[in-house]
């Protein structure tokens, strides 16, 4: 039965593994958007009408890659996860705004949107998990002068 009642060491390994696989995803798709070359990624943001698209494209693939590196990190963690909340939030917004949740396609209208928003608003509030660089800082005696 001790399964069902997890440790507190345990809970925190499993913040770590969901932090650091999250922030890999988030780098990925930044990747992917700027191996696609930042015209055709500001060019589908232009396409939904977005004013200032090649800036907003930037901001995405700079937010995506720098957040997610932070998260794998475990590198202001709270403040990653809020950040990346309102990224979330704001592709949503622009993507998604306006459509039904549940329509007669199978799944969730913006189903992984969702789930990213969500995952990002969970770091504010657990912070990073066992092992990383904002544990390890926390850690250090200050040095005095």
């Amino acid at each position: 039965m001790k399964f069902l009642h997890p440790s507190p060491q345990s809970s925190s390994r499993g913040v770590t593994i969901l932090r650091v696989v999250f922030g890999a995803l988030m780098v990925v798709h930044g990747l992917q958007k700027l191996m696609a070359g930042h015209a055709a990624f500001a060019a589908s943001v232009a396409a939904m009408g977005v004013q200032k698209p090649e800036l907003i494209a930037w901001l995405v693939i700079a937010g995506e890659l720098g957040l997610g590196t932070l998260l794998v990190l475990g590198a202001l963690t709270r403040v990653a996860g809020f950040l990346a909340a309102i990224l979330f939030a704001s592709i949503w917004f622009v993507t998604e705004a306006g459509k039904p949740l549940l329509t007669d396609a199978s799944g969730v209208t913006a189903e992984l949107l969702i789930i990213y928003f969500a995952i990002s608003v969970a770091f504010v509030f657990l912070g990073p998990g066992a092992l990383s660089l904002d544990r390890k800082l926390a850690r250090q005696p200050a040095r005095s002068r």
